[in-house]
């Protein structure tokens, strides 16, 4: 099956001048390629704890999804590689079921050296490896296998003082102790639903939670989850796959249904009993992050309730397990979880919140009294250093488009935030000790991502990564074809400002119009309009074949405030698709766009955006791609879906009208392509059954491939090219004359 598409409404002549002299086109093997499209790769760069080297995971020339752990001197930027991953073990393919599901929680691909740690003294880092763990003696530049079992260690740590390595094997942790090298297993009880140490799905998932311990700054206690998942109703899905077809029993926290019971434990490094912690009265709650104060002297634990309207810092004494509550927060609709809690050595610690309807920075002294750092109509976005000394913070953000992420600096005490980064784009930084030097990584419409070693007094000392598209870089054959983007606003019905980003096809002549693709997803918690690098190649992609390629980031996304994203809640699929028609209608009124021959295509969210596009404004799209899509908040999980959406049991109705299902009868005959995969554990594929069945009992033709195998993020390679290839031949199909 050919990648290419032609526009039938133009000529063969009009045709070539859409085609730039010399330009070779994208295709979708190119996207695809083992080299990596966008240049080399690099994972986790950090500084070592006294600041002389940037320690990275870099992809290797030939395969750029196999990364090994380099070293940069941080005052000459001369590289070395630390540990290459093949010369320890052979190729990683046989990972356990609890690791696969991490890696898909956390939409790791790679595979190698896919993280590593350093110990807070700098002698020694620490990394997982086919299914074993391993330490790197920085002294005497050797490494040293830790674990050597049959069963596979997950969510390995160095204790921040560098005497233990910890890990979970078989839902128990362990720690290694590296003075006496035995092992000691701390936790007691596991059972086939009963868990320590771990993340539960919907905190991996949701809760943007991907570990169930934490170590004390002074190496001396852990903090520990343990689940029962008992009450989790088990789902049966049939997994297809080339092998053969197995019937897999998942417990699956269907909204509406019950979540698995949790408690927090506090054990000694060196064994012992578990002190439990007082979490309250109320069992059906989530546990969203936990975090230790300087002195390990109190362990806090943000209790969130189960409609997520209520969160909860919990003071904990370590010692006893009694708990007060510092603060509350509150919400009518939801509260965002943020990344904003740093401990302070004054006892206090700094907080970030979105109760002023912005995202900003809050300072809590040991008393629990909180004064706002940060204020005014923009969203802090992370905070990346604090400088006790100077007595600063270094956060990004933005403060004029939500289309650009920068660098700032404010006082320990509150201010005005100065800007430090100009560039149009975005912005990343990662502060050594000190806050001084820093890992600054930039991309943009036209670059992409490069990294660098800068210090905020003299700029820039020298490249991790330029990255420049020139002589062999594998996007060097399409620079001359890669068009520019314009960037605009549009009006939201309630007068709320919404961005959107336009690529036109190069050599597009006054007086022709070409058929459009309308790029979709639509959901909270995600921002895909933005200058900067990234899934923008697909749309050149699509540009290349002569399509014009909109985006609209409408109201409900994030990085523009609480009151954008608060639309949604109990209406996903009306307000956004209310936006989407509109940008629809502004695309169609364009000269150069044939308003007849527009597309709309979307994954996940977007994939269930583009099924409510077709069904609610069918006029206005004549051919739509949906993959993995949800068509019925009720299949889909606890946290996520009650955050915006109520629970189904008290609220039917506002499920009813955000369920594809309620729209099916206005998807046209063959303007439908729906793709899923058919081992997806996260969008279960009983969301295709339901909308196949739907189609099917009204009589609508549409067009759908499965993918024996796939779950939500698909990994091998002859697939997604495979998946992107009927797209385009859908869209030539649909959107020609």
């Amino acid at each position: 099956m050919r990648a290419s598409a032609f526009f039938a409404s133009i000529s063969c002549t009009a045709l070539m001048a859409l085609m730039p002299a010399n330009a070779e086109d994208l295709t979708v093997e190119a996207l695809h390629q083992d080299a990596g499209l966008s240049g080399p790769s690099l994972r986790g760069a950090g500084f070592s704890p006294d600041g002389s080297m940037v320690t990275l995971l870099r992809g290797r020339e030939d395969n750029a999804r196999i990364l090994d752990l380099w070293a940069y001197d941080a005052a000459t930027g001369e590289a070395r590689i630390l540990v290459r991953s093949d010369e320890l073990v052979g190729e990683e393919t046989n990972l356990s079921k609890e690791e696969k599901n991490r890696r898909e929680r956390q939409r790791i691909y790679d595979s190698g050296i896919i993280s590593y740690q350093w110990d807070k003294k700098g002698h020694q880092l620490l990394f997982p490896l086919g299914g074993d763990v391993y330490t790197y003696d920085v002294a005497s530049g050797t490494p040293q296998q830790i674990t050597n079992s049959e069963s596979f260690e997950t969510d390995p740590k160095l204790s921040p003082g560098g005497g233990y390595v910890s890990y979970v094997r078989e839902d128990e942790l362990f720690v290694y102790d590296l003075n006496t090298s035995r092992e000691k297993k701390l936790t007691r009880g596991a059972t086939m639903t009963v868990r320590n140490a771990v993340a539960e799905f919907v905190a991996q998932e949701e809760l943007d939670r991907d570990t169930g311990y934490w170590w004390s700054p002074n190496d001396e206690l852990i903090a520990y989850t343990q689940i029962d998942e008992s009450p989790v109703a088990i789902a049966e899905r049939l997994d297809f796959s080339t092998e053969g077809t197995k019937t897999i029993r998942q417990r699956y926290p269907f909204a509406g249904t019950d979540n698995v019971t949790i408690r927090v434990g506090v054990v000694r490094a060196n064994g012992g009993r578990t002190k439990w912690v007082d979490l309250g009265d109320n069992p059906d709650i989530y546990v969203a992050s936990a975090h230790w104060s300087m002195d390990s002297q109190t362990l806090y634990v943000v209790r969130l309730s189960r409609d997520q309207k209520t969160l909860d810092m919990l003071a904990v004494d370590p010692r006893t397990g009694s708990s007060q509550i510092v603060f509350t927060e509150s919400s009518k609709t939801w509260i965002n979880l943020q990344r904003g809690f740093h401990a302070l050595p004054d006892g206090g610690f700094l907080w970030a919140s979105e109760r002023d309807g912005f995202n900003h920075i809050y300072r809590y002294d040991a008393e629990g009294n909180a004064t706002q750092l940060t204020q005014g109509d923009w969203p802090v976005g992370q905070v990346v250093c604090i400088d006790t000394k100077d007595e600063d913070i270094l956060f990004t953000g933005w403060r004029k488009t939500p289309t650009e992420n920068h660098l700032f600096r404010v006082s320990l005490n509150g201010g005005d935030a100065e800007q430090l980064t100009i560039t149009p784009g975005w912005h990343r930084t990662q502060f050594a000790k000190g806050c001084e030097t820093y890992i600054h990584r930039f991309s943009s419409f036209t670059q992409p991502p490069q990294a660098s070693v800068a210090t905020l007094s003299d700029g820039r000392k020298f490249w991790l990564l330029e990255n420049a598209i020139e002589g062999d870089h594998p996007y060097a054959p399409y620079l001359d074809s890669h068009g520019a983007w314009t960037l605009g606003t549009l009006k939201a019905e309630d007068g709320q400002m919404m961005d959107y980003a336009l690529l036109k096809p190069k050599g597009l002549q006054s007086g022709q119009q070409a058929p459009a693709i309308q790029l979709v997803y639509g959901g909270p918690g995600v921002q895909r309009v933005a200058n900067r690098w990234g899934r923008q190649l697909y749309a050149q992609l699509l540009a290349d074949q002569g399509y014009v390629v909109f985006q609209l980031g409408n109201r409900g996304a994030t990085n523009r405030g609480k009151a954008f994203e608060d639309v949604i809640y109990r209406r996903m699929g009306q307000s956004e698709v209310a936006d989407q028609a509109l940008g629809t209608k502004w695309l169609a009124s364009q000269p150069f766009v044939d308003p007849g021959r527009v597309g709309v295509q979307g994954w996940s969210y977007g994939g269930y955006m583009t099924l409510m596009m077709l069904g609610q404004n069918p006029d206005l799209y004549a051919a739509g791609v949906s993959g993995a899509p949800v068509t019925d908040w009720r299949t889909y999980d606890t946290a996520y879906t009650e955050r915006y959406m109520g629970d189904p049991r008290k609220v039917p109705e506002a499920y009813d009208a955000s369920s594809v299902l309620t729209y099916a009868e206005g998807i046209k005959d063959d303007t439908l392509l729906l793709i899923h995969g058919m081992a997806d554990d996260n969008v279960i594929f009983q969301n295709a059954i339901d909308i196949m069945a739907a189609l099917q009992r009204q009589g609508t033709a549409f067009d759908l491939m499965t993918y024996p195998g796939e779950k939500h993020g698909f990994r091998a390679k002859e697939n997604k090219i495979h998946r992107d290839e009927i797209g385009l031949e859908f869209f030539k199909e649909r959107l020609g004359e």
